[in-house]
């Protein structure tokens, strides 16, 4: 089933309510990357930014534990998995030899509601250390299971650990047929970590199409295309608030502090809940206005995505359908059809590029291929190569940066014309834009679309040497698998056009 696509108006929402919404997340410095607003099971909105695109795979952080949560649901609905299963019983292996009394309460449902007796969390970036399942049962349950919420990302891992045992199935394994196949999504993968064990509660990805239809799935309560793939029973159980959570921390934000499901949020609104995910990757379902909304993004201004949906969208959604607003809807239109990440003008230098075309740098120290180089939230295991050397090429406005690394050579096409321009890197979409900042320095901002954001790098050329820096777009402090600041030094090799080039920056650096 494709989603059909209508007006707004024709669904009850004013174009107008949409623009505003747009306007309030830029003047929140918000970094959007796609979205799709849905009423009636009908698409009224939708748009991506460039360089991200619908077609990309985008990494959704802790909204893979409402995938996770839907997995475990079915598994019930089969008789695989009960709620009331207790961890030591599930993995008598892996426990304590004399375990705590809170332990052997915790049952599967206590995972679901983050509320299995924990403190603290264990470590689960790369998989933690060593058996982190036994890790997990040996960690202090300080809580009865059920009374203290504790955000606990380790927790919803060990339900896919839960399901594979039970399954000799990955979580996303076990989902295809169930759900993935009835409602037309793609390949979905997740990130494993050690033991083999899918990291459900943070490394899914899934394009901005797929991401709405699991959220319009879990809307129906369970049912698609006239299917009822899965009880609505466990959506009543599962969307409902299962623990409170005020106090819990997240700022004081009235969407954090609204209670927690099984694995889903509510919100301060009635009625609404959603997904949700690190750096903005939301799933909102809004039941009295019958309305879906998904949202990939890169920010830590959470509450204001949310702030701005309550305050545009929610008070503005109609019964009935509107009278069509030509003037609205295509202002609306054509702003969807211009979606891009902040750019910057292709401002070139052509005596430094004359001077560049052809140049080839060596790194003076080992450097890691361009994906570990540009990282970004959400690469939790390296991906590993070695840049070997980058070479310029520049041709009228064009200007590309021609890498080899160890395991082959590569064209990134840098795009100096004032908007992005995508290469595939190793079957990975990067986008660039670039411009030169000074004489000596060409600022490139790199992305690799499917994690939440990129890095400015900084091409400093002086004599032989190239001095490269890279800073993140995101300003604050950043975890999951990041890489902060680079730095790397290159030096020019050997050659005649190299010579020419030395001694241009000789006289211009």
């Amino acid at each position: 089933m494709n989603f059909q696509r209508v007006t707004p108006e024709s669904v009850g929402i004013p174009s107008g309510a949409i623009l505003d919404m747009l306007d309030q997340l830029y003047r929140e410095g918000i970094e959007m990357h796609a979205f799709k607003l849905l009423r009636h099971g009908k698409v009224c909105a939708e748009g991506s930014w460039a360089p991200y695109t619908p077609e990309t795979q985008h990494i959704l952080f802790s909204f893979s534990k409402s995938f996770t949560s839907t997995a475990i649901g079915f598994a019930v609905q089969e008789g695989i998995i009960s709620l009331d299963e207790r961890l030591i019983d599930i993995f008598p292996e892996k426990s304590p030899e004399n375990p705590s009394e809170n332990l052997k309460k915790c049952q599967v449902r206590h995972l679901l509601m983050m509320g299995c007796g924990h403190e603290t969390e264990i470590s689960w970036t790369n998989g933690g250390d060593g058996d982190w399942v036994s890790q997990f049962l040996h960690h202090p349950f300080v809580y009865e299971p059920g009374t203290h919420f504790m955000y606990n990302t380790a927790g919803t891992n060990m339900l896919c650990a839960i399901l594979k045992k039970k399954t000799g199935l990955d979580m996303t394994e076990f989902l295809k047929p169930r759900l993935f196949e009835p409602l037309g999504m793609g390949e979905i993968h997740c990130v494993k970590m050690l033991g083999d064990i899918e990291m459900g509660g943070a490394g899914m990805s899934v394009t901005i199409e797929e991401m709405a239809r699991f959220v319009q799935f879990v809307a129906n309560r369970g049912s698609w295309e006239g299917r009822q793939l899965l009880n609505p029973e466990w959506f009543d159980m599962a969307t409902r608030k299962q623990i409170g959570n005020a106090g819990a921390g997240w700022g004081g934000d009235p969407d954090w502090q609204a209670g927690y499901c099984f694995q889903f949020w509510r919100c301060a609104p009635e009625g609404v809940f959603r997904g949700d995910g690190a750096y903005g990757q939301y799933g909102v379902v809004m039941t009295k206005q019958d309305a879906v909304l998904v949202i990939h993004s890169a920010s830590m201004k959470l509450q204001a995505v949310l702030t701005a949906v309550w305050e545009n969208i929610l008070p503005n959604v109609q019964e009935a359908p509107l009278p069509e607003d030509q003037v609205a809807y295509h202002r609306l239109q054509k702003r969807l059809e211009k979606l891009e990440l902040n750019s910057m003008l292709g401002m070139h230098n052509p005596g430094a590029e004359a001077s560049l075309n052809g140049a080839v740098y060596v790194p003076k120290t080992p450097a890691p291929g361009l994906r570990d180089i540009v990282g970004g939230p959400g690469c939790f295991i390296p991906e590993g190569g070695e840049l070997q050397s980058i070479a310029f090429k520049f041709e009228g406005t064009k200007a590309r940066l021609v890498c080899k690394e160890d395991r082959g050579e590569y064209v990134l096409d840098l795009g100096m014309e004032g908007h992005f321009a995508t290469t595939l890197v190793h079957g990975v979409p990067f986008g660039a834009n670039s411009s030169w900042r000074a004489h000596d320095t060409l600022e490139v901002h790199l992305v690799n679309t499917r994690m939440v954001r990129g890095k400015r790098f900084l091409f400093k050329f002086s004599g032989s040497r190239l001095n490269v820096t890279g800073t993140p777009t995101l300003p604050e402090p950043m975890s999951l698998g990041d890489v902060e600041n680079s730095e790397l030094s290159f030096e020019l090799a050997e050659g005649e056009v190299n010579t020419k080039t030395r001694m241009y920056w000789e006289v211009n650096g």
